[in-house]
């Protein structure tokens, strides 16, 4: 501004430079005396305005000597702070800056300070001043205003585009606070999902662990159960089979002694048994032997082989009743119950056909013996072989007894012996030995509806046949019905 003063002053016209150069006699003293007013003052501001850039070089030698201590003391400072302080104190010097321009401006134009232009005002009024110079030195206030005016205008813009600046900064700010909020909000919303989740795992755990123990418990119990089982079941086998070594010992002596003690007793007695009773018979029976009132004496072989039997069958059931009701096991027991009975049954068969043949041959013998005798008796005292001798019976039928049980898959077969017709269901109850309530149905024909199973109830119905055999289901009652 001061350099445009003097562009300004420097572009006058030579008149006014004249008339301001050669001023009037009348105000000379006085010029003078203003003039060294305002010498005085200049040398003033000068001397003010080099204490105070004195005093802000000495406030900063303390502020970069103590920006340090001060880093040092506060670490936790950033560098921003550091940067903010350092404009506000620009700032400051800027103002004092141009508060010490302006008076400089305000001293060269109107010879004194600001504070000092009413007085200069008045002073010139006083003085009485040509039109000229106060025409000159309102054209260099009004370009000095000028000047002013649009430095204002400029800081003006200035400020406002800063402030819009500043608005859209603040703009972008909210609207990504916005969206931070959003994605926080986001964030808690799959934070507490996810601790939902977790609770949800975290009791499936709780679940799954309680019923793996209740499994390990299970397991142990049964496995305990199965190592029970196991030694009953080993008990049972060894007592079975030394049940079934006793008896193969029995069957095995009584089949090596039996053919001895027959030779010996025919070969001892029957010479003495024909002359005692040829020579006991009364003449009425012309010599034929009588059969005695009593019965034939039974062998107590058949007796001791189901005594065995039974004894068997009451170790397979006690070992039946330690098992439930859909074990496993129940197949092999029955399987093993069968086997056994088969392996009786034909032991019995077998024997009994042995005691058969032998009765055959001694009653061949008999026969023989009886005809050598009748040919030395007297005509008239024979009789018709049909009426002397006496006739054998035919063997005893078995019937064979198919039957299913609800525990077992796999059907049983018996044999009864009696003939089909003759057998009823105390008969087939003891034959199968089964304990507890039972419901026993029998397959059938039946003229209306063909092919049907018949339920018998009472011990002395007969049980009917199909196809030469008896069919059987053989069912637990509980009572439900």
């Amino acid at each position: 501004m001061v350099q445009q003063y003097e562009g300004h002053q420097s572009s006058r016209s030579p008149s006014e430079s004249s008339s301001l150069a050669s001023p009037s006699p009348v105000h000379s003293s006085k010029s003078e005396v203003n003039g060294a007013q305002c010498e005085e003052k200049a040398e003033i501001t000068i001397i003010q305005c080099e204490e105070n850039i004195s005093r802000r070089d000495e406030a900063s030698v303390p502020l970069s000597e103590c920006q340090p201590t001060s880093t040092a003391i506060s670490p936790d400072t950033s560098w921003e702070d550091h940067l903010l302080e350092q404009q506000d104190h620009l700032e400051k010097e800027m103002e004092e800056a141009k508060k010490m321009i302006s008076g400089l401006q305000a001293l060269l134009l109107n010879g004194s300070l600001p504070e000092d232009e009413q007085e200069s005002l008045s002073c010139l009024r006083e003085d009485g001043a040509c039109p000229e110079e106060q025409l000159v030195i309102i054209k260099s206030r009004l370009d000095q205003s000028m000047s002013e005016n649009q430095a204002l205008k400029k800081d003006l813009q200035n400020c406002k585009q800063e402030n819009r600046n500043l608005q859209a900064i603040k703009d972008a700010l909210q609207q990504r606070m916005a969206q931070q909020e959003g994605v926080v909000l986001q964030l808690k919303q799959e934070l507490l999902r996810t601790n939902m989740d977790k609770d949800e795992l975290h009791n499936q755990n709780v679940d799954l662990q309680r019923k793996l123990e209740e499994r390990n418990q299970f397991i142990a119990d049964y496995k305990k159960e199965m190592t029970q089982k196991d030694w009953l079941i080993q008990q049972m086998q060894g007592k079975l089979d030394e049940t079934h070594r006793k008896l193969s010992e029995a069957s095995y002596q009584k089949l090596s002694r039996q053919p001895l003690c027959k030779h010996r007793s025919n070969k001892c007695c029957h010479p003495v048994r024909q002359v005692n009773s040829y020579i006991s018979h009364p003449p009425q029976t012309n010599g034929f032997l009588q059969t005695s009132g009593k019965g034939p004496i039974r062998d107590p072989a058949p007796q001791r082989t189901a005594n065995d039997l039974q004894l068997v069958r009451d170790a397979l059931r006690s070992l039946r009743n330690s098992f439930s009701g859909h074990d496993p096991q129940h197949h092999t027991i029955d399987s093993l119950e069968q086997g056994i009975a088969s392996l009786m049954d034909r032991l019995h068969a077998i024997e009994n056909q042995r005691r058969q043949d032998r009765k055959a041959r001694g009653r061949l013998s008999g026969t023989k013996e009886l005809n050598e005798y009748r040919d030395s008796w007297p005509p008239n005292s024979k009789m018709p072989h049909s009426q002397s001798a006496p006739v054998m019976g035919g063997g005893n039928s078995c019937t064979k007894v198919l039957y299913f049980t609800d525990r077992s898959l796999t059907p049983f077969m018996v044999n009864i012996p009696k003939r089909l017709g003759e057998v009823t269901l105390r008969d087939f109850k003891i034959a199968i030995d089964r304990e507890g309530n039972h419901r026993y149905h029998f397959k059938a024909l039946d003229p209306e509806f063909g092919t049907v199973k018949e339920e018998v109830f009472h011990d002395e119905d007969v049980i009917p046949g199909w196809e030469g055999k008896i069919v059987a289901w053989v069912e637990e009652d509980h009572g439900n019905n």
